[in-house]
């Protein structure tokens, strides 16, 4: 059987921050239980002339080489914060990016389930034969709506992933047959409108876990009925609508394979789950891209990669659908996460007060579907030019008519 995972991959958590514990204050909450409760500690955001289509292409720009492009012969984009109801912005970052145009690309839309749906095809495709030695790009990408004021308002954020997919894995190898799904008719989290993200975060909680024992039910089923969860999986990585969701989905999972005492639940976690945590403290809710946010945090955190530890992934999209599948480290993983500079990049973004957030997020609102928009670069004491400018990222430069019109800065 062909070997294919990741190959290559980058994660570009925006250019802007906000601290978890200004907003609260803000908002009239204790800071430190808010951040003790979500585990965030600070959100990302982006100014007006990003978009999904500038972070999916922000994220994949340093990771391909002129040789990876000639490979690429698929392009799938998880979102659902698409700039169009029709084109698709797998287009837009195709040609941003600069890719052949014999290849096959679509944009795929399930909540926060689209960038491991991308996943699927891309590693089905590679298994299949039909790629004739070509490489798959996926990218996720996405940022929270607003929501002033709304318990919710503190599990929000944004980021992007782009993941190289192939036949020469570099980072992980996936057991492409062990997979477990479930799935159920249900409007728990949605997005009715460009403008507006609604839901009931009750139903959600509720939605969540029945995917992730239905899932993982599943994916005893077709792997092994009687698999010890404790000794199985070396790491386990949630979705995390935020951080401290992959505590609740542990406990869970634990429970399921024999009752234990919390104490025990929270040893197991610590050494097996709280690395994944690294970088989704710092941004927020990463949708799509949750599942690759939690395995760079990984890989950064633990002190050694051993080659052939084996992951536990589970990806979950409301509407709903839940996929429990897993993977094994390559040798060299945490050395090619390290030489991303993660933490490095995320420190060079500019941290925001609680007023120009809710300008930013007031102005963007103004702007959506708007025929005509020219960004203004002057905001936040020019960061266009302090950050962007000369630095070979993605921005709008401008929607005339509709069309939206990107560039390199």
């Amino acid at each position: 059987m062909k070997k294919i995972g990741i190959e290559k991959i980058n994660l570009y958590g925006c250019s802007l921050f906000m601290r978890q514990a200004e907003l609260a204050r803000a908002r009239g909450k204790n800071p430190d239980q808010v951040v003790n409760d979500y585990l965030i500690n600070s959100r990302s955001l982006n100014p007006p002339y990003e978009d999904t289509v500038t972070m999916g292409a922000n994220a994949a720009r340093s990771l391909l080489t002129e040789e990876d492009k000639k490979d690429i012969g698929m392009l799938i984009v998880g979102t659902e914060g698409s700039v169009d109801f029709g084109k698709p912005i797998s287009t837009n970052i195709h040609s941003a990016l600069g890719l052949h145009p014999n290849v096959r690309n679509y944009e795929s839309k399930h909540a926060c389930y689209s960038g491991v749906a991308g996943l699927d095809t891309a590693i089905n495709w590679i298994a299949s034969g039909l790629n004739r030695g070509q490489k798959a790009l996926v990218i996720a990408a996405d940022f929270s709506r607003q929501h002033f004021g709304k318990d919710h308002e503190f599990v929000l954020g944004g980021a992007a992933a782009a993941l190289l997919i192939s036949e020469n894995p570099r980072i992980i190898e996936y057991e492409i047959e062990n997979k477990g799904f479930w799935t159920t008719d249900i409007y728990d989290t949605f997005r009715p409108t460009a403008r507006q993200e609604a839901g009931n975060n009750e139903v959600s909680l509720y939605s969540y876990m029945d995917a992730l024992e239905g899932a993982y039910r599943h994916y005893q089923e077709n792997v092994n009925p009687g698999l010890d969860f404790d000794d199985y999986f070396n790491y386990n990585i949630y979705h995390m609508p935020f951080p401290g969701m992959a505590f609740q989905a542990h406990r869970v999972l634990c429970n399921l394979s024999r009752p234990r005492k919390k104490s025990e639940i929270k040893e197991s976690f610590d050494q097996k789950v709280l690395p994944s945590l690294r970088y989704a403290a710092r941004v927020g809710s990463t949708y799509g891209a949750s599942n690759f946010i939690g395995l760079c945090g990984l890989l950064k955190s633990i002190e050694k990669a051993n080659p052939g530890d084996r992951i536990g992934f589970f990806a979950y999209g409301s509407g709903a659908i839940g996929e429990f599948y897993s993977a094994r480290i390559c040798p060299g993983a945490k050395n090619h996460i390290d030489d991303l500079k993660i933490d490095e990049a995320l420190d060079q973004r500019r941290e925001v007060s609680f007023e120009e957030y809710e300008m930013i997020e007031r102005k963007r609102e103004l702007e959506v579907e708007q025929p005509e928009v020219r960004p203004d670069w002057a905001l936040l004491d020019n960061w266009y030019a302090k950050h962007y400018q000369d630095q070979k990222y993605l921005v709008l430069k401008e929607v005339k008519d509709f069309r939206r019109q990107y560039a390199w800065s």
